[in-house]
């Protein structure tokens, strides 16, 4: 009887430190468009130039295909030259992402964003100017936001101030939003292992950026990471990295679990709606599933010359950075025995 109690309450402790657990990650998890969002200088006006020259939609994932269509619609009516739609969540997950679709925008000459956005069943189209850098925007730019329980009503809302305020100079627009642009984000290759360079040579380990996390990844690092390492400043480039002697650089994206493997080159015809995640406890491997279209981070290690990527040998992705970098950290030394 007292062997049966024991273990009830084994099992009610068990339960309540991944409740808990749940709760730090519900409390500590920020999407990277509320990040962005809290970035923005609003005011009254549309931006500037708005109507002569090009635009990108970056849309929530909740948004259909025929609302996209119905907005490509007012927009061109309009004079809003959207040059292309692209899922937020792709183009927000994370610093190397960011380069490349920097990049791409710079390529094709975009001035401004069109954040479109649907929370507590209204709609919301947020419009602000690019500031041509991988930090996308600043405080800098006037923005313009307008909200809407009915998208109609909306557009139709935009369409009026626009051409009441601005001049019309953007003509040859698409009828139709174009989806589906592809980008390469990684030179190199693609490997689902560990590297065995990082017990051979010193990894750089980019910074967060403000104290308190910066304090906590150190302390994690000293205590659980058994190679060498230093810390170093998140806006190195992996050639300016290289030149400084790290053969490793850990990387991460912020974004949802599908969008993630799929930057990350894993077959996404393998992502189902709920993805199993590896973790380490007292060095004793454990798994628990998420959904796919949960807002994780999924930490790897780059080789700073060729620019591959070693994503580890099972997927470790987690929904705060504290326990992906756990889950990424302890199964490496379970791997390669240090």
């Amino acid at each position: 009887m007292k062997s049966f109690r024991k273990e009830k309450l084994l099992v009610r402790l068990f339960a309540i430190f991944f409740l808990l657990r749940a709760y730090t990650s519900f409390a500590q998890a920020i999407r990277e468009e509320d990040k962005l969002m809290a970035s923005l200088n609003f005011g009254s006006s549309l931006p500037a130039g708005l109507l002569s020259m090009r635009s990108i939609a970056l849309y929530e994932n909740i948004y259909t295909e025929a609302e996209l269509q119905e907005i490509q619609k007012y927009f061109q009516q309009a004079g809003i030259d959207a040059v292309s739609y692209m899922d937020i969540d792709y183009v927000l997950s994370g610093p190397e992402p960011a380069r490349i679709f920097s990049t791409y925008f710079n390529s094709r000459n975009i001035k401004f964003f069109v954040l479109l956005q649907k929370k507590d069943n209204e709609y919301q189209i947020v419009f602000t100017e690019y500031n041509g850098t991988k930090s996308f925007v600043d405080k800098t730019h006037t923005s313009w936001k307008l909200s809407d329980a009915s998208l109609s009503e909306l557009l139709r809302s935009i369409y009026r101030f626009a051409v009441s305020t601005q001049k019309k100079e953007n003509f040859l627009i698409n009828d139709i939003p174009e989806t589906g642009v592809f980008l390469n984000f990684f030179k190199g290759k693609q490997d689902e292992r560990f590297s065995p360079d990082i017990r051979l040579f010193k990894s750089a380990i980019p910074r967060w950026g403000n104290e308190a996390d910066d304090k906590e990844l150190e302390a994690f690092l000293k205590e659980n990471f058994k190679a060498k390492y230093e810390l170093v400043d998140p806006e190195l480039t992996d050639a300016e990295l290289e030149e400084k002697g790290y053969r490793m650089v850990l990387r991460f994206v912020h974004t949802r679990g599908d969008v993630a493997r799929d930057i990350l080159g894993y077959d996404v015809t393998q992502t189902t709606s709920s993805l199993s995640t590896n973790y380490v406890i007292d060095n004793v491997p454990g798994i628990k599933t998420i959904p796919s279209k949960k807002i994780i981070y999924k930490f790897y290690f780059k080789n700073t010359e060729y620019g591959n990527i070693f994503l580890g040998n099972k997927w470790d992705a987690d929904e705060t950075w504290q326990d992906a970098l756990r889950n990424h950290i302890l199964s490496l030394r379970l791997d390669q025995k240090f």
